[in-house]
């Protein structure tokens, strides 16, 4: 069986790992890939004029004709960047904000259903993330604290009161519900944004989502999950398998807690005397002419009484 102390180290290991993978996938831009082969458009422009005459404006201003990486928050381009965008410099890459949350009411006015369920699934992703990373971050704190007090004042678990235990298991027990709690809802907000690109790719036809592109932009272009996307998933799971551990250091605690109840109410048990191991206590006048060496009991010469030794003058 797993002790507590390790199942309590174990918990905010995976924990705090997976809390900064979540992180990090939340504030990095490579949750989509979308690569464009713009050689190949120049070379279909080559073959069609009439296609270059439609689409040279938009080959050199509009994003989706360019290879990109999408986050949560920014829109970046590890390769060569639209005319006139107005990017900025984000970790070495040129990027932009994304326009999802800052959407005119004017404009919403005009969203058909989908759009406006596609536009609040977004927004609905971002706010998960948000108060779950921030409760995730206050309960781990708190355990924290707990948990120190808990492993350095371990050999003192005797002069523990009960109240003071029940304090710890309760603190143990209720981190661990909420973390998967908040591995739950981690999950809800990942699933939501499966819907927000479900619905980018083969739902809304306008632009610039995939069903309104030019099939020569079709083509030449591929989608793929970046690694922010597979951090995601990962940070999520640690935080899964750190509520796990937290569970078995709740059931470590109340196991080693009746462990030193039982070694401390141990010492005041009475002896078994009627055990003949080693160690055996024989209490006064059991089988005393056997186990005395056949010496004869004290009190069978005297018969002036049962006090005898004090009537010796008589």
């Amino acid at each position: 069986m797993l002790s507590s102390p390790f199942s309590l180290a174990a918990a905010s290991v995976f924990s705090l790992f997976g809390l900064g993978l979540v992180g990090l996938a939340v504030f990095t831009d490579n949750w989509v890939e979308i690569q464009v082969n713009r050689r190949e458009i120049i070379n279909s422009f080559k073959r069609e004029p009439e296609l270059s005459l439609r689409l040279q404006n938009a080959f050199g201003h509009n994003i989706i004709y360019f290879s990109r990486n999408y986050g949560l928050f920014n829109l970046c381009f590890p390769d060569t960047v639209p005319q006139d965008i107005g990017s900025f410099n984000k970790m070495g890459s040129p990027c932009i904000w994304s326009n999802d949350f800052m959407v005119q009411e004017s404009k919403k006015e005009h969203f058909s259903t989908n759009e406006l369920y596609r536009h609040y699934a977004a927004k609905a992703v971002i706010v998960a993330y948000f108060v779950v990373y921030i409760r995730i971050t206050c309960t781990i704190e708190y355990n924290e604290v707990s948990r120190s007090e808990y492993c350095f004042r371990r050999v003192e678990l005797y002069g523990w009161t009960t109240r003071m235990l029940e304090q710890i298991e309760k603190c143990i027990m209720s981190t661990g519900i909420l973390l998967i709690l908040a591995g739950l809802f981690m999950s809800v907000a990942m699933l939501l944004w499966h819907y927000v690109a479900y619905s980018e790719r083969y739902t809304l036809d306008v632009e610039p989502y995939y069903k309104s592109w030019e099939p020569v932009l079709k083509l030449t272009s591929r989608h793929n999950y970046g690694w922010s996307y597979i951090v995601s998933w990962i940070g999520i799971g640690c935080i899964v398998v750190g509520s796990a551990f937290f569970f078995f250091a709740y059931a470590a605690v109340k196991r080693e807690e009746e462990d030193a109840l039982t070694a401390k109410h141990g010492a005041y048990m009475m002896p078994n005397y009627y055990d003949k191991g080693a160690g055996a206590i024989v209490p006064y006048n059991y089988n005393t002419y056997a186990g005395y060496g056949n010496y004869p009991y004290y009190n069978q010469y005297n018969t002036a009484g049962y006090y005898g030794y004090m009537t010796y003058g008589r």
